[in-house]
């Protein structure tokens, strides 16, 4: 059953100035969480609850890494430890996770949190990994996945200390590299990051799952407000839920407005 009540934040860490990280305790009687997926958590004084994707799965804690983009982060931002916070989940369809040996992790901004969460899974079971990261200005967390990954490359837009550019390009670099052979590549990232890995891995015809970020207002499927096209029926689309049907899609399914 899904769980919806207090929890305990037992570390809280800023890892640069406006993202931090939270762990908190795993209620026992939670379902089992997969990498992917997120929890609502109830911000004081703010009427919708604020989504946020797993980034280290546990036995007993779990780990979320929030960057501030308004109030609501900001108000989790002042949690300390020993605070207590009301959160909802697992919640929403996490990553495929099927038997691999070999996998890629494409991850850009903050949507290399869940990436985070995924490879940390993928470690305990002898998968080779390979992690891409992209960065607006300084890198963060990158020991965390230079702990699991095999190979971690790193680009920055802003940052001269690190390769200068975006993701995308080590993408198309690392599949055109006959001796680079994947069984699964996961992207999680802004839209517009998202529509070009799309794009990479359908011209490499490299199958791809993409952890879509959207606004989630209620996360249980009822609003409609973070509804994506996929492809689907007579008219060639259809309207999924973010939250419910997703967050994850396979690269053949979804349908990027031009």
């Amino acid at each position: 059953m899904k769980f919806q009540g207090l929890v305990k934040i037992i570390q809280k860490e800023f890892l640069s100035d406006d993202v931090f990280k939270i762990v908190i305790e795993k209620p026992k009687q939670m379902d089992a969480v997969k990498p992917g997926q997120f929890f609502n958590f109830n911000v004081e004084r703010m009427l919708l609850r604020r989504p946020i994707s797993v980034s280290a799965i546990g036995e007993e804690t779990l780990e979320f890494t929030i960057k501030i983009l308004g109030k609501g982060t900001e108000e989790l931002s002042l949690l300390k430890t020993q605070d207590e916070v009301d959160i909802m989940g697992p919640l929403g369809n996490g990553f495929d996770t099927a038997s691999h040996k070999k996998v890629l992790l494409v991850g850009g901004g903050i949507g290399i949190a869940p990436i985070k969460g995924l490879g940390g899974f993928f470690d305990k079971d002898g998968v080779e990994i390979k992690t891409l990261l992209g960065f607006r200005d300084k890198p963060y967390m990158l020991e965390a996945f230079k702990a699991f990954s095999n190979e971690v490359i790193i680009v920055s837009e802003n940052d001269a200390d690190y390769r200068q550019g975006y993701i995308t390009l080590p993408l198309e670099e690392t599949l055109k590299n006959q001796n680079e052979q994947f069984d699964m590549i996961y992207a999680c990232g802004p839209s517009i990051m998202l529509k070009s890995v799309q794009k990479i891995c359908a011209q490499f015809n490299a199958p791809v799952q993409l952890l879509m970020e959207e606004k989630m207002a209620c996360g249980i499927g009822a609003c409609l407000v973070c509804t994506c096209k996929t492809k689907s029926g007579d008219f060639g689309y259809k309207h999924s839920r973010m939250c419910l049907e997703g967050p994850m899609f396979f690269g053949d399914e979804v349908i990027f407005d031009e």
